[in-house]
């Protein structure tokens, strides 16, 4: 009970830190959209996820590691800190260095040189600022982590706000970015030195820290894995800016954007859901089956309809950031992506079921293949279809790392039923849908609602109305197809508890 606590609490803290970063991160962008337009929208999300890219290879996957070690042996906090460090620090220098050689043989402008460069800074601030939250994770003071967060997303959107009132445009949101992350380490860092420890270089009962190139090779699948899956998920736009420019990168991101925000939701069930299944894994591999097949179908009663629901709205969300309608191919690049959130949300739970297996390794190869695939369909789609090429290319390399991951999984004794899982959610969403569009266009003709979309342009009523009778047909369906029983409901109460 004690450990289901401690998980419950720290996944709520550091929910509340993530969430209140995106939430105001969401306001900003809106404020951003219409003053940046298109081209600057392109050059922040291209900086962005460049950085994103190289932050990742710069913390060389050494986060749940120096977490690990530190829980191990927390003598050797100092030591164990110091060496992850001076890793991350020579590994993102080499980065930065990649960073300034491909800004300027990539043909990128003054300002979207500046502004990448800028961005960059992150890499060393940022790994500095993980290791603090490895130590403070190894140490259950993960508040201090939280606390870090929520000052710097207080940060960021008020001097975001203030400098894009002032006339500062780009420039001014990546200089509230920067100055933003640096407010993070230092809230963070003071607290990681005062509550967690002890703080000296050597063990008095004479334990050893381990070496730097023992460090790097425990490191190296994580790094593999984690690299291989930053680049799968966030070439596309750099893809995008180098063939067709700024302008595009915009569209693109914009529309993007969405499944980026949503799909923190299937990333918090995963995280109160692995202390469970790793518990269950103890037992047999069976009952973390159970465990697994009950999960998925949780997950997908949820994000199904959700999805659905996010395509018919895709216009009045991107209209939402575009009050100026800059960007009309946002809301079908929307409608596109989004449709990876189920298929997303899925690959959560096989991979959870991989870890149980003790299949981490397989990441590796997962995360290689779905990378390479992408970069290939990117680069055969963008020039011939655009954005729109680039938005199919995430549909079909998120399936393709749903199909490895059920293959790997095949090759333990953690196979999952899929079909039930499946195929309940799917036909139970079909059939309430089919019965929404039926009833109301029989009974109620004049609020528009169609088969292909909401009535979004007949009034609250008729909208809210559609969406109320929806959820009332898939309620009826789960429970006359029987999609969720009793036994079920089990899994709910252990997450609760």
């Amino acid at each position: 009970m004690g450990a289901s606590r401690s998980v419950a609490k720290n996944t709520f803290l550091l929910t509340i830190g993530l969430l209140s970063g995106r939430a105001l991160g969401l306001v900003l962008i809106k404020k951003m959209t219409p003053i940046l337009g298109t081209d600057g929208i392109g050059i922040w999300v291209t900086a962005t996820d460049l950085t994103a890219i190289l932050s990742v290879v710069a913390n060389f996957g050494l986060s749940t590691l120096l977490t690990r070690e530190i829980t191990r042996a927390p003598v050797l906090t100092l030591p164990l800190f110091w060496a992850t460090l001076r890793i991350r620090w020579l590994i993102g220098s080499a980065c930065y260095l990649f960073l300034l050689g491909f800004v300027h043989v990539s043909g990128y402008t003054e300002l979207a040189r500046a502004a990448a460069l800028l961005t960059g800074l992150a890499i060393f601030i940022e790994s500095t600022s993980m290791a603090c939250d490895s130590v403070l994770q190894a140490h259950e003071k993960v508040q201090y982590q939280s606390i870090g967060q929520m000052v710097s997303a207080v940060v960021y959107f008020g001097l975001g706000w203030i400098w894009l009132e002032a006339g500062h445009g780009l420039m001014g949101v990546i200089w509230a970015n920067v100055v933003s992350r640096i407010v993070r380490l230092l809230v963070m860092a003071p607290l990681m030195f005062w509550k967690t420890g002890p703080w000296r270089w050597r063990d008095p009962d004479g334990a050893i820290p381990p070496d730097l190139r023992w460090i790097l090779k425990l490191g190296l699948p994580i790094f593999l894995s984690s690299t291989f899956g930053i680049i799968y998920n966030k070439v596309d736009t750099i893809m995008i800016k180098g063939i067709l420019g700024d302008s595009s990168a915009g569209i693109y991101g914009l529309g993007h954007r969405a499944l980026d925000m949503m799909v923190i939701v299937p990333n918090l069930f995963g995280t109160a859901l692995f202390p469970v299944m790793a518990r269950y894994g103890l037992r047999s591999p069976s009952d973390a089956v159970r465990l697994g097949e009950r999960a998925l179908r949780f997950m997908l009663i949820l994000m199904l309809p959700l999805t659905l629901f996010l395509t018919f709205v895709a216009g009045p969300i991107i209209h939402w950031f575009d009050p100026n309608r800059e960007f009309p191919d946002s809301i079908p690049v929307l409608m596109i992506v989004i449709w990876g959130l189920p298929l997303y949300a899925s690959t959560i739970i096989f991979n959870r079921l991989l870890i149980t297996a003790n299949r981490e390794r397989a990441f590796v190869v997962i995360s290689l293949v779905s990378m390479l695939a992408n970069i290939v369909l990117n680069s055969l789609l963008i020039p011939r279809y655009s954005y729109f090429g680039a938005s199919w290319a995430t549909i079909a390399s998120v399936s393709l790392s749903f199909v490895l991951h059920v293959r790997y999984l095949a090759a333990t004794d953690y196979k999952l039923p899929l079909l039930r899982a499946l195929a309940g959610p799917g036909v139970a969403m079909l059939m309430a849908w089919g019965a929404t569009v039926a009833l109301i266009g029989f009974a109620l003709p004049d609020w528009g609602i169609s088969w292909f979309g909401l009535p979004l342009d007949r009034g609250w009523g008729p909208f809210l109305g559609s969406v109320g009778v929806m959820a009332v047909m898939y309620a009826l369906a789960i429970a006359g197809l029987r999609v969720v029983r009793g036994k079920d409901l089990e899994l709910l109460r252990e997450l609760g508890g």
